[in-house]
């Protein structure tokens, strides 16, 4: 996109104000939240424990990717993002509904890549997709700690705790190649983070399909109960299961808060 990746900021200053984006839940957020000021929340994930001392201003919208709520507000203000921002936005919304694979997909995203499209100009919409899968799935100098953090949430469900991580790659192989490392690397987060339960997702998104990683027989069987899903070695094929979101936390989550 042409443009350097901003510093991760992890502490603010004590009564900074701040928006939540693309999450909600307090263990997926900054830490130390509670010490910062909460002014809005742009979501597109179901509503978790947020607790403000007044009224805030929120937009949560069942859709694709958080940046197709940002784009409907900013067409309500008139805003035109310019070409950069476009290509940013559009990439997101790429990324987080695997270019319209997804079933978290609503016509609303497709829409919202269309008219960012007419700022970017980006030539061929699925070959820049395919660049970015194919960027993705370069995982060649990353630890085996850092496979599994890439893209890794926690979640809380009643008075569980469970962590789902995923790879989405063109090529399944790489990691799955690495079976062993990874379980035994997903033991250990387990037990820094003092879990009830973790997996970790490879999603082949040319195949649309999810052979998950787990880690030992207690969390082997929850995946039976909760997927109708056997671990052989550990690892539980969950077949078209493709988004984290609505096909893997949601179902779990159901699970934890009932047992």
């Amino acid at each position: 996109a042409g443009i350097t990746a901003p510093d991760l900021a992890t502490e603010l200053p004590e009564g900074q104000k701040i928006v939540l984006t693309d999450h909600n839940e307090a263990v997926q957020s900054i830490s130390n939240r509670n010490r910062y000021k909460i002014v809005g929340i742009v979501d597109h994930h179901k509503v978790a424990d947020l607790e403000t001392t007044e009224a805030i201003a929120i937009r949560i919208e069942p859709v694709g990717c958080a940046c197709t709520v940002i784009y409907a507000i900013f067409k309500e203000k008139r805003y035109t993002p310019n070409a950069t921002m476009a290509r940013l936005m559009i990439s997101a919304i790429i990324s987080d509904t695997l270019y319209f694979r997804s079933p978290t997909t609503t016509a609303f995203d497709r829409q919202v890549v269309e008219e960012l499209n007419k700022i970017a100009q980006i030539a061929d919409l699925e070959a820049y997709s395919m660049e970015m899968f194919t960027a993705k799935s370069d995982l060649g100098d990353i630890s085996i700690r850092d496979l599994i953090m890439m893209d890794y949430k926690n979640f809380d469900a009643g008075n569980k705790k469970f962590g789902a991580g995923t790879v989405e790659t063109t090529n399944p192989s790489f990691a799955l190649g690495k079976k062993d490392e990874i379980l035994t690397m997903l033991q250990e987060i387990k037990a820094e983070q003092n879990l009830d339960f973790i997996m970790l997702s490879v999603v082949d998104i040319l195949n649309e399909k999810n052979v998950s990683l787990i880690a030992n027989e207690n969390d082997a069987h929850i995946v039976k109960e909760v997927f109708a899903a056997e671990t052989v070695d550990g690892l539980a094929d969950l077949g078209n299961r493709i988004s984290r979101k609505k096909q893997i936390a949601a179902p779990l989550s159901e699970y934890f808060m009932n047992h």
